[in-house]
């Protein structure tokens, strides 16, 4: 699906990177395609599978702009959230049509919920929104320490109406520009209590809904925390094409080093594709099943994507070490690839070091007990 516009996005990435944000051409495409409803509720065939589908597109669309592909499947994948609530509330969130955007945010040091005899108060900054200059809707969780039904390390979930946030200018990194992932503050907003949502309950195993997939029942953080493979795959694979296409251009015929460099990368980058695949297909099977996780799988899923993300990074930085000096500008295509990808290997998700140790540490265990 997303093949038809890769020759657009490919064509606007540089503008979208200078104006640090997508197009509003781009935006529309994403919303006339469906891409950004792969897993909407309200989607005309919701008994076919979203999640698989959204995470190979997403792979896709970043080959050509990896902030559209993060749209695709980061933001995109938030609308999984309004099906997890309850209808009358799904009602609310899309009774002005189908075409949603879900931003979420993550609490900074002044972000507070507060419980209220009225509802929940809903204050202070709140970082990284991804998608929040197009978005219709804002999620947003943190605990609540006076929550008399709670305790203090619960979290709760409120989705309130984007035009009732500040969005301040505050996304200006050198990789991923384009996702405007800017702060927001609420200005000491109060939530009605009947949609303030354990988040435990939203996100944990559900009861499945008739003509649901089972992205909507099964516990959901491992789908939307290993959506980030697909834009940090094909960003990579983008920028392999990139730096073959300049060795085709060059006039000067490629010395042997620099094939090997680039069989390397290659090599390097199929096996990440093979890993993808994996990724992929365990969480499918596991949702088809309607089955959990066990820790164990988890932590290998965990694991699993933070290698893909490492081989990804050392595929384009051998590529990016060895080309001359006059290639590295901020106008060269292979070097925006190159930071938006080491933008996206920061990310919580794929932090090499917890994932590495904690699989060791459960592999060590499960080989321990195996043992007696």
């Amino acid at each position: 699906m997303p093949e038809a516009y890769l020759s657009r996005w490919r064509e606007r990435a540089a503008l979208a990177d200078k104006n640090r944000q997508l197009s509003d051409q781009t935006l529309s495409e994403l919303h006339t395609s469906g891409l950004l409803s792969l897993v909407c509720p309200r989607r005309a065939q919701p008994t076919l599978p979203g999640w698989p589908t959204l995470v190979r597109s997403s792979r896709t669309a970043a080959r050509a702009c990896a902030s559209t592909g993060w749209l695709i499947s980061l933001v995109g994948g938030h609308a999984a959230i309004a099906a997890r609530l309850n209808q009358a509330f799904e009602a609310k969130l899309y009774r002005t049509g189908t075409p949603q955007l879900f931003a979420s945010a993550s609490a900074g040091l002044d972000s507070r919920f507060w419980f209220e005899p009225e509802g929940m108060r809903v204050s202070g900054q709140w970082r990284f929104s991804s998608g929040i200059e197009h978005a219709t809707w804002l999620i947003l969780n943190a605990p609540c320490p006076n929550h008399p039904t709670a305790g203090a390390s619960e979290r709760c979930l409120v989705v309130i109406a984007k035009k009732d946030v500040v969005v301040l200018d505050s996304w200006d990194t050198t990789g991923m520009r384009a996702t405007g992932s800017h702060d927001v503050v609420t200005p000491d907003l109060l939530v009605p209590h009947h949609e303030v949502f354990p988040l435990q309950h939203v996100f944990g195993h559900r009861p499945a809904g008739a003509g649901h997939e089972y992205l909507y029942c099964v516990p959901i953080v491992p789908f939307i925390t290993t959506s980030i493979i697909g834009p940090i795959l094909g960003c990579a694979e983008g920028a392999y094409e990139l730096h073959l296409q300049a060795l085709a251009r060059d006039t000067t015929a490629p010395c042997a080093i620099a094939l090997e460099r680039a069989a390397h990368s290659g090599a390097q980058l199929t096996a990440a594709g093979a890993l993808f695949d994996s990724l992929v297909d365990r969480l499918h099977a596991s949702g088809q099943a309607q089955r959990a996780l066990t820790e164990r799988e988890l932590l290998a899923l965990k694991r699993d994507r933070s290698y893909l993300t490492h081989q990804c990074v050392e595929a384009v930085r051998r590529l990016v070490e060895h080309s001359s000096a006059s290639l590295m500008t901020t106008e060269n295509p292979l070097h925006r690839h190159w930071r938006d990808l080491q933008t996206m290997a920061a990310h919580r998700d794929v932090h090499w070091d917890s994932a590495m140790l904690a699989s060791a540490t459960s592999e060590l265990h499960h080989c321990l007990n195996a043992q007696h």
